[in-house]
């Protein structure tokens, strides 16, 4: 009866999972108008646009490791429904902001979700998929339909909110508050799957040790942190682009609409690549990261260089629109396959922690990337700062490949005891 019932809530739990992760991957409606209403809703600058996505860095890296804890204290469930409800308290701040401080405040809050629903949404859909060979393709084909279908709804979302943008710029962001509140009410119909929970016995220190023990092990291993120096880097430059993307285009006088609509197909790219990310990793192997990097910087160069030419703004409006749905198509495949070589070689004890670290290593590169890419448009126009994003990433990255190489898609007896754990 007991596993009867245990098999019951697998089912339910990865059932619910793609749709609610179609839903509450990220805000709905608010990413695609989101510079637009900042800068001329709020009056805050472009450059503050970008500092404020340091800003949610760093509130992310101070609140991963508390996060940590209170999920072993609480477990997935919990924080998981706890977590879409700090993305609802998010949208309503930045809804009734008047000032950049608000702003801030509104990151700090949207850290809070995000610490927690980051960790505990993947390790809930892991603790719910039984133990055998096939684990990590199932974790994958689900992540994978979930994300897919966020970049398509996401898609049309970002369409209807260009339009409705022009109509009056709250309502994409009060759709926004809404759909939060849907996700919030799905979350609690996942099931708890976790066992041997003794919140009662075991005490705040010792989950606090048990989180230490599993740094240790993730920092000790060669394999990981090569997925953690790849995954922060990646990630850091992934936002940042999206942001000067929609400043390049707001440069040359593309319209509200336009910039939604190519949100959109961006967005369909991103969707793509998440479901052919199987296909991916089966075409390169152990290559797929370093050709992820490897795409990511040309595109990134050739959407910079063509910035600062004389051409007409259709012809650069394409180009950018080229570039940017291949970053995406990079992006989505990225979500996936990141996610999944974080968690082969692990047990649900250990699995919480990498996403921990991950999460951390992923907002340490962010907040960097985010003061760099500040920075820039302090000094410089968008088009040269992509330039000079675009050569950094050319420069780590040939350095990362190389790291990786040998750290990286090797067979399990190839690698070290400390590198794996089982």
């Amino acid at each position: 009866m007991e596993k009867d019932d245990k098999r019951s809530k697998y089912k339910k739990n990865m059932k619910i999972y793609s749709l609610y992760r179609m839903i509450s991957l990220d805000i709905i409606f608010y990413y695609a108008i989101e510079f637009l209403f900042l800068t001329q809703v709020k009056n805050i600058s472009a450059a503050d646009v970008v500092l404020k996505s340091s800003f949610y860095a760093l509130f992310m890296i101070l609140l991963q490791i508390p996060a940590t804890v209170t999920i072993n204290k609480l477990g997935a469930r919990t924080c998981t429904i706890l977590g879409n409800f700090f993305n609802c308290i998010s949208i309503l701040i930045i809804i009734f902001s008047t000032n950049f401080n608000m702003i801030i405040f509104a990151e700090f809050v949207s850290a809070l979700c995000f610490s927690l629903k980051d960790i505990s949404d993947t390790t809930l859909l892991n603790q719910s998929i039984p133990n055998s060979t096939r684990k990590s393709e199932f974790f994958s084909k689900l992540e994978g339909i979930g994300l897919k279908n966020y970049y398509y709804i996401n898609a049309v979302t970002s369409i209807i909110a260009g339009f409705l943008y022009v109509i009056n710029p709250y309502i994409p962001v009060i759709f926004a508050f809404f759909i939060a509140l849907i996700s919030t009410i799905m979350s609690f119909s996942f099931q708890d799957v976790e066992e041997n929970k003794n919140e009662n016995k075991i005490s705040f220190l010792s989950y606090v040790r048990d989180v230490k023990d599993g740094f240790n092990f993730v920092f000790g291993s060669n394999r990981l942190r090569s997925l953690l120096l790849y995954s922060g880097i990646i990630w850091g430059v992934f936002t940042l682009i999206s942001t000067y993307r929609t400043s390049l285009l707001e440069n040359i006088g593309t319209s509200e609409q336009l910039i939604a609509i190519i949100t959109a197909i961006v967005d369909i790219a991103s969707g793509m690549g998440s479901k052919y990310q199987l296909n991916f990793h089966r075409r390169f192997r152990n290559k797929s990261l370093s050709r992820i990097l490897q795409s990511t910087t040309i595109m990134i160069l050739i959407m910079g260089l063509i910035g600062i030419t004389k051409l007409s703004p259709a012809i650069i409006i394409l180009v950018i629109l080229i570039t940017n749905i291949v970053i995406n198509f990079m992006k989505g495949i990225n979500d996936v396959l990141s996610l999944r070589y974080m968690g082969n070689f692990t047990n649900n004890q250990i699995i919480t922690k990498i996403y921990a670290i991950n999460a951390i290593s992923k907002n340490v590169f962010r907040m960097g990337i985010g003061f760099l890419g500040s920075y820039l448009l302090t000094i410089t126009n968008t088009a040269n700062a992509t330039i000079v994003i675009g050569i950094f990433l050319a420069i780590i990255s040939i350095s990362l490949i190389s790291y990786m190489s040998t750290r990286l898609g090797l067979e399990p007896e190839k690698y070290d005891k400390k590198d794996i754990y089982i």
